[in-house]
């Protein structure tokens, strides 16, 4: 219970400091002050202020997939994330700004092909060498997009932005999203 409360106060707090400075800007001792944990605590369950800002994004992810499990749910998934990112803009702009290793873009690449590999896991059709490498085009180019969304201030709309993403789903793969 005290490890879930001290990650729920570290996210907190990021949450908090990234409405006012950039991810690149925010110091691992600002944000472990701000939570009032130990820096072994912090470091027990990070590993960098990276890891809590992409976090917070999986979080709120893994809430939307546990009540629609479907990969074919995938924009209903982009509507309602879209409103948590928009909920939080300073926040996702302050991460999304970041172009480094750990970068929010990175993560969001690596994360989108994730999902489809575990939500196909216990599906009967193996994905080919192919699809697989597809995923993972299409995981680049959502997580591109996503970030240049957020950068160009939440423009296009919603259903532009979906649309748009739509077109790009290879043919290969495109059953799994439909």
């Amino acid at each position: 219970m005290q490890r879930e409360n001290a990650k729920e106060r570290i996210e907190q707090a990021c949450l908090e400091l990234l409405k006012t400075m950039s991810l690149e800007s925010l110091r691992t001792q600002e944000l472990i002050e701000r939570a009032g944990v130990s820096r072994s605590t912090f470091y027990r369950l990070y590993q960098d202020k990276y890891e809590v800002a992409n976090g917070i994004y999986k979080k709120q992810t893994e809430k939307i997939i546990q009540d629609m499990p479907s990969l074919k749910d995938w924009k209903e998934w982009s509507y309602t994330l879209h409103s948590y990112m928009r909920e939080h803009r300073q926040f996702f702009r302050n991460i999304a700004s970041y172009r480094g290793q750990n970068s929010f873009g990175e993560f969001l690449c690596q994360y989108f092909t994730s999902n489809v590999f575990r939500l196909r896991a216990n599906k009967e059709e193996e994905l080919t060498e192919d699809q697989r490498y597809a995923v993972r085009a299409f995981s680049l180019i959502g997580a591109q997009s996503t970030v240049d969304w957020i950068l160009n201030d939440f423009k296009p709309d919603d259903e532009t932005l979906i649309r748009r993403n739509e077109a790009c789903i290879p043919e290969c793969i495109r059953h799994l999203y439909e």
